[in-house]
């Protein structure tokens, strides 16, 4: 009765066990690889045809710096399963007996499992340059918009600083007519002053005091009319 048996076992025994199924009979039948997010999974099968009965060793996990050792001194035919692996899953084997370097398949991208047809290339890279050229749009009218943002909040600073010196200046200019009054209220205070000042002395003595200060400004402004 034919049978199917899977056994997990970690990278490091990978080369003993090949080993004891090449002494016990085991023939190669094939070799596998699946990308997970942990890495890549291997799944080697053997036949034992005595017993009739399949055995599958999974090794799983395998990162692109993780050296795995060729089976192909035990089972040559592995070599083609090898080599296709790497080309596609882009995991590293080492001792192999027959290595391509990376060229057993001409894939269109690097690994893992991107087999894609010329015109599917072609399509990706017409994508690609467009999305770059869109990308590059946004960058420039991003900066033209930054630019431009600069440019007005310098104006505005500019005219700011311009109208403060304006307002300053326009104040600093004295004003006639304010002056006119600021001398009249002042002249008017005096006045005032002075004739509270009359009003507490003797009448008599007050009156020689105003008309000497009628005589005084009647003197001034026959000079100023001069």
């Amino acid at each position: 009765m034919y049978t199917t048996e899977f056994v997990d076992i970690p990278l490091v025994e990978l080369l003993a066990r090949v080993q004891t199924l090449k002494h016990e009979g085991f023939r190669f039948v094939q070799m596998c690889g699946e990308t997970t997010e942990a890495g890549t999974d291997l799944l080697y099968t053997f036949y034992d045809e005595v017993r009739d009965n399949a055995l599958n060793l999974c090794v799983y996990g395998i990162g692109e710096d993780t050296e795995v050792p060729s089976i192909q001194e035990l089972y040559f035919a592995a070599f083609s399963y090898e080599n296709e692996t790497h080309d596609l899953f882009g995991v590293h084997f080492i001792n192999m007996k027959l290595d391509f370097g990376g060229h057993f398949f001409n894939v269109a991208e690097e690994a893992p499992m991107t087999v894609i047809t010329p015109e599917m290339k072609a399509e990706r890279e017409k994508l690609a340059k467009q999305r770059a050229a869109a990308a590059a749009k946004a960058r420039k009218a991003a900066e033209e918009k930054q630019a431009a943002e600069a440019e007005a909040a310098a104006d505005a600073k500019e005219a700011a600083v311009a109208a403060g010196k304006s307002a300053g200046s326009v104040g600093d200019k004295p004003d006639p007519a304010a002056e006119a009054r600021s001398d009249a209220d002042k002249e008017a205070e005096r006045a005032a002053k002075m004739e509270a000042k009359l009003a507490a002395m003797d009448p008599e003595k007050a009156a020689k005091v105003r008309a000497a200060l009628a005589a005084k400004a009647a003197k001034a402004a026959q000079k100023d009319g001069e």
